[in-house]
């Protein structure tokens, strides 16, 4: 059993072809405040990722065992992109794990029921797929520049890819847990009004708050970011969307 000294954990779930390591800044500020735990699938980033969860489902399943193991009353889910799917599916089984699931906070991700990442070419070649990220700013821009990492990443970037493209939301009783969600107002992969579709996904639903940036947009908001995953459920109150974004929801 992995014993932390907190009556409270923030357990991260990265995005596609992220793991554990992934967005050091955040991790360190919301350090400040809990322990932070991230999840690394097993099989991340090894030359044979035969083994590496294939599906949302696998995803979920290994990101419940982790929680399971941690000896503390009380977590906070924060999901990234394809992790925000997976931190869902995770809320939806919270009867599966000891720890009580306290708040849920995703990010730059479609909701769930109209979830895709159709905009990615898997049919094609690694550079097809290479260029189509890039288009959309799916995965951080050092993984393309630099070839160690793209060549390091590449296998588990694909198999996450692949997952999301399996996953298949179904429908279900909205989950109780507090939940907020962030987005990109420049975001092509998780589109404002998509992103605003979360709010059916949950009976304790806090709100949407829009950042200035692309899919990753995180990098340029960490002290805010921290703010909303540390903040007391009590106190949350329930985030207001700039009048533009309805704008926008309204005529789609």
């Amino acid at each position: 059993m992995t014993v932390i000294d907190s009556e409270k954990v923030c357990v991260f779930i990265p995005f596609a072809g992220g793991s554990g390591l992934s967005f050091e800044a955040l991790r360190r500020a919301v350090g400040a405040y809990m322990p932070v735990v991230g999840v690394t699938y097993k099989s991340r980033y090894q030359k044979d990722v035969t083994r590496a969860p294939d599906t949302v489902e696998a995803m979920a399943n290994e990101v419940i065992a982790l929680i399971d193991r941690l000896a503390v009353r009380e977590v906070i889910l924060f999901g990234y992109s394809l992790g925000a799917i997976v931190a869902y599916e995770v809320a939806r089984r919270q009867h599966e794990f000891g720890p009580r699931l306290s708040k849920l906070v995703v990010a730059a991700c479609r909701a769930p029921r109209i979830f895709s990442c159709a905009q990615v070419t898997l049919d094609g070649s690694e550079e097809e797929f290479i260029q189509t990220l890039s288009k959309f700013g799916a995965v951080p821009d050092f993984i393309l520049q630099h070839s160690a990492a793209k060549h390091r990443m590449l296998p588990s970037l694909i198999k996450d890819f692949q997952a999301a493209a399996l996953y298949r939301y179904v429908a279900g009783e909205p989950v109780e847990v507090p939940l907020t969600v962030l987005g990109g107002s420049d975001d092509p992969f998780a589109p404002v009004e998509d992103v605003m579709a979360w709010e059916e996904h949950s009976h304790n639903f806090a709100g949407v708050k829009l950042f200035e940036g692309n899919h990753f947009f995180l990098t340029r908001h960490v002290t805010a970011i921290t703010k909303i995953i540390t903040k007391p459920v009590g106190s949350i109150a329930r985030l207001p969307v700039s009048s533009r974004y309805l704008d926008i929801s309204a005529r789609t």
